[in-house]
């Protein structure tokens, strides 16, 4: 294991994983894990994850996860989640959940969702829907919903519904 950085690495840090930054992978951080940026995989990193960026994987990142941007993936990452760019999946992101793009899947994204463009899924996406476009889905999207363009369904999108815009 590799720790470079004030309080890198400092408790409990995991075989093959490595720890560049202050206070990346901090506390707990799995095997085979990599934390790099200020607080990167800070508190409970696990196995074979990667947190790359200012507080990414910040506070309980799960296993087999990747989070890449400023506070990507930054509060309750679940175990298979993707989540790239700024703000994206930054709070409460499900198992096997995909958000890419600034604040994409940002708060509430549930497991199974995608979300890809900026602020699409933003807040509460509901499992297994999707939102790709600028803005798709951004506020309240329903399970198993579909948005696809910019600002399609953009606000209070029900369950199995499916939005076509711009």
């Amino acid at each position: 294991s590799v720790a470079v950085g004030n309080q890198a690495g400092q408790t409990t840090q995991g075989e093959n994983s490595v720890a560049v930054g202050n206070a990346a992978g901090y506390d707990t951080q799995g095997a085979s894990s990599v934390g790099v940026g200020y607080a990167a995989g800070q508190t409970t990193q696990g196995q074979s994850s990667v947190a790359v960026g200012t507080s990414a994987g910040n506070d309980t990142q799960a296993g087999y996860t990747v989070a890449v941007g400023y506070q990507a993936g930054r509060l309750s990452q679940l175990t298979g989640s993707v989540a790239v760019g700024q703000n994206s999946g930054q709070v409460s992101q499900g198992s096997n959940a995909v958000a890419v793009g600034n604040s994409a899947g940002g708060q509430g994204q549930s497991g199974s969702s995608v979300a890809v463009g900026f602020q699409a899924g933003k807040t509460t996406q509901g499992g297994n829907a999707v939102a790709i476009g600028y803005s798709a889905g951004n506020d309240t999207q329903g399970a198993s919903a579909v948005s696809v363009g910019q600002a399609a369904g953009q606000t209070t999108q029900g369950s199995n519904a499916v939005a076509v815009g711009l």
